[in-house]
């Protein structure tokens, strides 16, 4: 909203009033009241998919102002200005080069070197259906157990995200009969809607991701080119944070530069001051809360399903108000 973008957002957005958790077997762990956040802070929670919020922001930046399809091959700088070099030959200078380019990040290699992405020893199926039946529209439903976890959340235009998590080595080969057939074996025996999201799949559609993240780097910024989103803090997307964090990244970069009055280092410096703690402590958290998630090891599952009970809901919703207040707009 501070962005000036609320009123777009509700027209892609679909309120969330309730996270309901259960086990495996459907049993009843927690129920958070989300929609809670929206009578304390006075923003509503959003399920959006990212195509949504993607085009949205696209039509805000204005789609002539941007150029898809030039891979960056390296970077120089010098004194007065920095240079971006392109697979296709082209360049283009400036005053500041931010490498906004994943995980994989080339400009991170020339702010702090070589540094490969750690795999986290999970997988994630995700996709998204036609909300017919499925679930309430209000309401987004976690499974846990076994060291597995799917997750439903309602969208607009009744829809509903889905996405399975489990325990993977890296580079595992899908099974014979595809991602259905192993989605089977995996979930195949777990609650309803989950069945019918078994079903239902267009398989060509499902994404299946090995997930990865960035451990702290040593800096973000070197003189002219910074860092921002997954090339800085690639997370486990077990907090939900990554793509907010990236958001929060550049409305404080924009800030750092816009304000400052002893040049493009500075702003770098302080941008990196504000930031860099922060998502390196949700990077922190994601990873111990996928390693609690998927636990697969004998007794695991009582353990995890003990400490949901014994945290009040009052406890969670704090401490989800208290990540929420560190951000830029806290």
């Amino acid at each position: 909203m501070a962005l000036g973008l609320g009123e777009p957002l509700e027209h892609i957005g679909h309120r969330l009033e309730r996270i309901v958790t259960r086990t495996n077997d459907g049993i009843l762990l927690t129920e958070m009241p989300v929609g809670d956040f929206e009578r304390k802070l006075g923003a509503p929670v959003y399920p959006v998919s990212r195509t949504d919020l993607q085009s949205l922001l696209v039509d805000a930046v204005g789609a002539d102002n941007l150029h898809l399809g030039a891979n960056c091959v390296r970077v120089e700088q010098n004194s007065s200005a920095a240079t971006v070099y392109f697979e296709n030959g082209h360049t283009a200078t400036g005053d500041v080069v931010i490498g906004a380019d994943g995980i994989h990040s080339v400009i991170r290699a020339t702010v702090v070197g070589e540094v490969a992405p750690r795999y986290a020893g999970m997988a994630n199926w995700v996709g998204i259906l036609p909300n017919d039946d499925l679930q309430p529209e209000h309401i987004g439903y976690e499974f846990l157990g076994e060291g597995k976890r799917c997750g439903l959340l309602p969208l607009a235009g009744k829809r509903v995200y889905f996405g399975f998590a489990c325990a993977m080595k890296e580079g595992s080969p899908g099974r014979d009969g595809g991602r259905r057939r192993q989605l089977r074996d995996l979930f195949g025996d777990w609650p309803a809607p989950i069945p019918a999201i078994l079903e239902r799949f267009v398989e060509s559609e499902l994404k299946y991701l090995e997930i990865h993240d960035l451990p702290p780097l040593a800096r973000w910024s070197d003189r002219r080119v910074t860092l921002l989103g997954d090339a800085a803090h690639a997370t486990a997307p077990t907090l939900g944070q990554g793509g907010c964090q990236a958001m929060e990244d550049g409305i404080l970069l924009a800030r750092c530069l816009g304000t400052t009055t002893l040049g493009v280092e500075d702003g770098l410096a302080r941008y990196q001051a504000k930031r860099k703690e922060r998502a390196e402590m949700i990077v922190t958290r994601s990873r111990k809360k996928l390693e609690i998630l998927h636990a697969a090891q004998p007794g695991a599952d009582k353990e995890l399903f003990a400490a949901i009970r014994a945290s009040s809901v009052a406890e969670t919703m704090r401490a989800q108000e208290e990540m929420l207040e560190e951000g830029p707009f806290g």
